[in-house]
């Protein structure tokens, strides 16, 4: 089980490590338009990132946007893609859309609309709802494909067996409040199961040096790596050496086999 945090305060490269050193694997940010006080900034996201946090990416510009339907979807769907291939996202991620209150019955298939038109519009990343228990129950339903980010809110302790990521305290909780005192911002405490519809870290690529390094060690050329560390004159005599040895034992087996007249 990974454990994580969600919250509208931007995080500094301090705060995220002393997030991962209480155990935190992902945090929840989001992905609005430059401007708004909650949003992700590329400097946040590597400084998350260098962290070895994955970030869970959350479009909300206001809690009942999901309820205009269709054509608000696809603007938004839009806008979420542009800033996610600005900042860098990988494509293997997703874009979680809000629907922050409790709706209506009446407003189920304007939401239907919505989403289906933010997740054409976000592809190829993935698309995502974040709300209470039965809002994202019956859009599971109907759009199978959507991953989900259940909200502790509104849910009366009922808890979707479908669900990604659970946001399971918020930020008034005691443990929650055990970790504000440790980053200086209020958080609320989400859990999950996979980190996958995530922004990850990516691995470093291998240094380009990698296979010669390794095939030193295998030849007898060195005896240790230490690929970035600068040689001596005796050392890179000692490095010929050693490789020249290799044609010399050659040499010393075919002379012994062979025979004079």
């Amino acid at each position: 089980m990974y454990q994580g945090i969600d919250t509208a305060a931007r995080i500094s490269a301090d705060a995220a490590a002393k997030l991962k050193a209480e155990g935190i694997s992902f945090a929840g940010r989001y992905l609005v338009p430059p401007g708004m006080s909650k949003d992700l900034t590329a400097t946040e996201a590597r400084d998350l990132h260098a962290a070895g946090l994955a970030i869970l990416l959350c479009w909300e510009i206001d809690a009942e946007r999901a309820k205009r339907g269709a054509q608000i979807g696809a603007s938004d769907g839009e806008r979420a893609r542009t800033l996610a291939r600005q900042m860098g996202v990988t494509e293997d991620a997703a874009v979680f859309f809000a629907v922050d209150f409790m709706p209506a019955l009446r407003d189920y298939d304007s939401i239907e609309y919505y989403f289906r038109s933010a997740a054409m519009a976000v592809a190829p990343y993935r698309c995502g709802i974040y709300g209470p228990f039965d809002i994202v129950e019956e859009m599971k339903r109907r759009i199978p494909q959507l991953l989900i980010w259940q909200c502790v809110a509104w849910s009366s302790g009922r808890i979707s067996a479908k669900l990604n990521f659970y946001q399971r305290l918020w930020s008034g909780a005691e443990a929650c409040k055990a970790i504000q005192a440790k980053v200086g911002f209020p958080v609320d405490i989400n859990t999950a199961e996979s980190l996958d519809g995530l922004w990850r870290p990516q691995a470093a690529p291998a240094p380009w040096y990698e296979e010669t390094v390794a095939w030193a060690l295998k030849e007898g050329v060195v005896t240790e790596a230490r690929p970035t560390d600068a040689a001596t004159r005796a050392e890179v005599m000692q490095m010929i050496r050693n490789y020249n040895r290799r044609f010399e034992e050659e040499d010393g087996k075919t002379a012994s086999g062979l025979t004079s007249d």
